[in-house]
């Protein structure tokens, strides 16, 4: 009978399809959405494991006595920003989303230097290294520590620069610095 070209009208409610069209624009427009987040979720994971210490790493230089390891440290986009002897490297200060790298230039003057990535993964990078975790703030180099000290309010470290103040150890990680003296 009467239908007008291919599509055959039926007679439905206009809350029957509504709730149609609404359903089907939803999902058309959530699933590209949730694709495109988990990509981007799968690329920043991706670039921020790429911060990693060189001692494992094939190379044709010869390897380097304990005290001359280098420290190479990349930001959340995985390029490299930061490349220093362990033996000038003092400690890891974090600042939100950003780290501050505390060291001694090629002078001997203290310098600092931001990045932005986590301090989390620079602890999990170096781990079994001389940087050692001592605050939810803070990364020490333990062959930097000249004391450490109790106070009335917990302990604190000293390390063996006169111009850096005294870090102090949270109970949480005190086990972890005692353990590498």
């Amino acid at each position: 009978g009467d239908s007008i070209g291919i599509i055959k009208l039926e007679e439905t409610s206009f809350v029957h399809i509504f709730l149609n069209a609404f359903l089907y624009c939803f999902v058309s427009l959530i699933i590209p959405y949730i694709i495109a987040g988990m990509y981007f979720a799968i690329i920043d994971k991706n670039n921020t494991i790429r911060l990693m210490n060189y001692s494992n790493v094939v190379s044709d230089e010869p390897i380097l006595p304990k005290d001359e390891q280098k420290i190479t440290l990349f930001d959340n986009n995985g390029a490299l920003k930061l490349s220093l002897r362990l033996s000038s490297l003092y400690y890891v200060e974090s600042d939100d989303n950003y780290i501050i790298v505390w060291y001694t230039d090629s002078k001997g003057d203290l310098q600092k230097y931001m990045l932005r990535c986590r301090l989390k993964t620079v602890e999990e990078s170096f781990r079994g290294s001389s940087l050692v975790r001592c605050h939810r703030k803070y990364i020490v180099n333990m062959d930097k520590v000249k004391v450490v000290r109790k106070e009335k309010d917990g302990y604190e470290i000293d390390l063996d620069s006169d111009s850096i103040p005294p870090i102090s150890i949270t109970k949480t990680y005190l086990d972890n610095v005692l353990e590498h003296l």
